[in-house]
């Protein structure tokens, strides 16, 4: 089966399956906030001046790779396949049959891997965009202090977007939403502040 092939079949499994854009969406989003708190809080941790600003990035976009590819990805295509092959061998037992080879078992390979590479992307894409200003400064263009403020930009900025994208699904105020997800990442940027203030 070619690429055009697989992408037909996954179009249609998917829109066979009712929860499985839901589940994909919620993983997407718990899993890329996850990144964004998590890079913000290893940026304002990390910073101090005079250091490393290719360390600090690598430190950053390292955490995310971990996340997405070990954690969101692979974790959740793990326990995601465990769900649908629970499910596929429950409807085998029912119709004491072998269903091998059919559009369930079908599924049961395919929803995974979708599932999946939704969790990874945020957790991957997001930690590298907090992190993209510290390798500007590593190539000469921005100031070390320039690039940790922009980098906390970068990841308010991604929550943002994330609000306003949990607003489009749920149908309620982009403002609050926005609202509730900046408050988060600002709540967690005073938090490493004061604990490495502390600790200094």
């Amino acid at each position: 089966m070619g690429l055009a092939g697989f992408l037909k079949e996954l179009r249609m499994i998917v829109n066979s399956y009712s929860d499985v854009r839901s589940i994909a969406r919620r993983m997407f989003v718990t899993n890329s906030l996850d990144s964004i708190i998590t890079a913000l809080g290893v940026s304002v941790g990390g910073y101090a001046p005079g250091g490393s600003p290719r360390l600090l990035a690598l430190s950053v976009i390292g955490g995310g790779i971990a996340m997405g590819l070990i954690s969101a990805m692979l974790g959740v295509y793990l326990s995601e396949r465990a769900e649908r092959m629970r499910e596929y061998r429950e409807l085998e037992r029912k119709l004491a049959a072998s269903l091998k080879n059919s559009i369930y078992w079908r599924a049961a390979q395919i929803i995974p891997v979708y599932v999946a590479l939704w969790s990874g992307i945020g957790a991957t894409v997001f930690p590298i965009i907090v992190a993209a200003p510290f390798l500007f400064t590593d190539a000469g263009l921005l100031s070390f202090q320039a690039a940790y403020y922009l980098s906390l930009v970068a990841g308010l900025g991604s929550l943002a977007f994330l609000g306003y994208y949990l607003a489009r699904v749920s149908g309620e105020s982009a403002l609050h939403s926005v609202a509730r997800l900046l408050g988060m990442g600002l709540l967690a940027i005073v938090i490493v502040s004061v604990f490495k203030v502390a600790i200094a």
